[in-house]
């Protein structure tokens, strides 16, 4: 802890107190960001296609040009309360943005880690599904345009899974890690994620509480990487290949165009994950516990060695 450069970037209050009050208070402020942020994003994106639509008669309940799937718009609103975090942690909080785990040294590779991390935990979850018989493969659609909206989509899926991360592990987890403890740190950004996606559609128990060992993994992944990029990329690799690669719904949300499509069974819901997609499943629930495992051990043997 004493090392992290995000956990050092927030500074200490005066009185234990104070810190202990702004740590109450950095959760519920990050949800009003993230309500207002999204809410002036789907008011100024909603005016600009609606200009493009006049102009070229494109209509973004059918994608763009019919390619891109209709979800890159609400992908897109992400952009908006990401803005309004580090403008906030710049003049707010009077701090580099780049402590938000923004830095720059090895950030590509970084990058490119995370998106191997990211497919292959999602693809570990969906090959059990299959393999269960909890899911099967109802199409394959490899053609130009569904490899087109996979290039054209996935930075759309990384500005929503990186605003994501930004907030609750780049912000919430290092401010309140550092005006508490690391425990209450941890549960504070795992929680409160699984708290977002409460108005999400088919939402249930055991996808509540992925959702929270995902937030789990995340902070323990940035405990371990020092940076915001790795688990930026983990994040919308495990949501792009979930949904726009195996055609699974991606936290109760459907997605229109995808290179295959995997649909429940007649399986209990607790293993296809139903309407809500694979994160909905016990078999997630396995994957991300073991990676938790994984990363809490290699954090504790490093501390170790050091």
């Amino acid at each position: 802890m004493e090392k992290n450069r995000m956990l050092q970037a927030v500074a200490i209050q005066p009185t234990k107190i104070l810190n202990w009050l702004y740590a109450l208070f950095i959760p519920f402020f990050m949800q009003f960001i993230l309500f207002v942020g999204s809410f002036v994003g789907f008011i100024i994106l909603g005016i600009l296609f609606g200009i493009s639509e006049a102009l070229l008669l494109v209509s973004p309940s059918e994608g763009i040009f019919g390619v891109v799937d209709p979800i890159f718009i609400q992908l897109l609103v992400f952009a908006f309360p990401s803005a309004l975090i580090m403008l906030w942690v710049r003049f707010g909080e009077k701090r580099p943005i780049s402590g938000l785990g923004l830095y720059q040294k090895g950030a590509v590779k970084e990058l490119a880690k995370g998106l191997g991390v990211g497919i292959f935990l999602i693809s570990v979850v969906v090959f059990l599904q299959y393999i269960t018989g909890s899911i099967h493969l109802t199409g394959i659609h490899i053609s130009v345009a569904t490899v087109l909206n996979f290039l054209l989509i996935f930075p759309c899926w990384f500005i929503q899974s990186g605003t994501e991360e930004l907030s609750t592990r780049g912000w919430v987890f290092p401010v309140v890690s550092r005006k508490t403890n690391l425990p209450i740190g941890l549960a504070t950004s795992s929680i409160l994620f699984a708290l977002l996606h409460l108005g999400n559609p088919s939402v249930n128990g055991i996808a509540l509480v992925n959702i929270a060992l995902f937030g789990l993994f995340a902070c323990l992944y940035v405990l371990k990487t020092d940076n915001i990029w790795g688990v930026s990329a983990i994040h919308a690799a495990w949501n792009c290949f979930q949904g726009t690669v195996f055609g699974v719904n991606v936290s109760g949300i459907t997605i229109s165009y995808s290179l295959m499509r995997f649909e429940p069974t007649t399986a209990p819901v607790y293993l296809s994950g139903g309407d809500f997609g694979a994160e909905g499943s016990i078999i997630a629930s396995i994957v991300l516990a073991i990676g938790c495992l994984y990363l809490t051990w290699d954090l504790y043997r490093s501390k170790k060695e050091a």
